[in-house]
């Protein structure tokens, strides 16, 4: 192993990796904007709106799922293609990473 001058291993993240943490940082990002909810029913038991629980679930599920297709990714061309582009059936242009729910 490679090893810091602190005798620590260093370990480099892969391309897969690297992704997924950008997919976490999104996901977290997203979900700050309705964090106060959360904070909020802790310290007095305010109820989280309905429809911002329901984005918070959606955005945490998505989230999951994009890492799963990251993970299922064989290769550098398969994973290319998570971010690609494509108009479907209904002529609906999307990809399957970076589409993100909305509140």
């Amino acid at each position: 192993p490679v090893l810091d001058d602190n005798g620590n291993q260093v370990v480099t993240l892969g391309l897969k990796s690297n992704e997924k943490n950008k997919i976490k940082a999104q996901a977290a990002g997203l979900l700050q904007s309705t964090d106060w909810y959360v904070v909020r029913n802790a310290e007095s038991s305010t109820a989280i709106p309905t429809n911002v629980s329901t984005y918070r679930t959606a955005i945490r599920t998505k989230s999951g799922e994009m890492e799963t297709a990251i993970d299922g990714a064989a290769s550098a061309e398969a994973l290319e293609a998570l971010f690609t582009y494509t108009t479907g059936a209904d002529d609906v242009v999307s990809r399957p990473l970076g589409e993100w729910p909305k509140l």
